[in-house]
């Protein structure tokens, strides 16, 4: 059974070869397709690894990896959301929880929906990208009025870097994963 993965944040001028050696380390590629994102008009590949083994591999491997200066984020195309949290991945969404200094539901609920959706190392090199910009000059709020908080700029970050399918439950439902149960 193949599996496909979504990898964003790419640089303008990263070739389809080059994505293809990088995902190769990893697993046998079954197709890999460029595109544009329509959002955001950035380039952005779906690569279709042999095996799930592999693609979590690659996944697990490549995210948070710079690629011609940018941090690579790598996610499911489509998420597996028959699975539960894993204690390791509950261990993961608190230490993020803590790192951003959220405490609200919704965050929080959305924190939990990235990391099963895409993956701690996913959420992790999120992390990592949201405190450096926090550390340096912050980011604006859309409007320009104020500075975002450690989550603001994580979730900013979050939304142009999974999957259409991660971001349509993370963002539109609230974090609120299909078929569970909420208070």
């Amino acid at each position: 059974m193949a599996t496909a993965l979504f990898a964003a944040n790419l640089d303008e001028q990263v070739t389809a070869e080059e994505l293809r050696a990088l995902f190769a380390g990893h697993g046998e590629i079954v197709a890999l397709e460029s595109s544009v994102a329509q959002r955001t008009g950035e380039p952005v590949a779906v690569v279709e690894m042999a095996s799930e083994k592999q693609a979590t591999r690659a996944l697990n491997a490549l995210n948070g990896v710079e690629l011609r200066g940018k941090r690579l984020y790598v996610s499911y195309l489509v998420p597996d959301l028959d699975k539960d949290v894993t204690p390791r991945q509950r261990k993961t969404i608190e230490e993020i929880a803590a790192r951003l200094e959220e405490t609200e539901e919704k965050p929080l609920r959305q924190i939990e929906a990235i990391v099963y959706l895409c993956g701690g190392q996913f959420a992790q090199a999120l992390v990592e990208e949201a405190l450096a910009l926090d550390a340096q000059e912050g980011l604006m709020t859309s409007d320009g009025t104020q500075r975002r908080t450690k989550g603001g700029i994580f979730f900013y970050l979050a939304r142009f870097r999974m999957s259409p399918e991660a971001r349509r439950i993370v963002y539109n439902r609230k974090g609120k994963l299909p078929g569970r149960q909420y208070g």
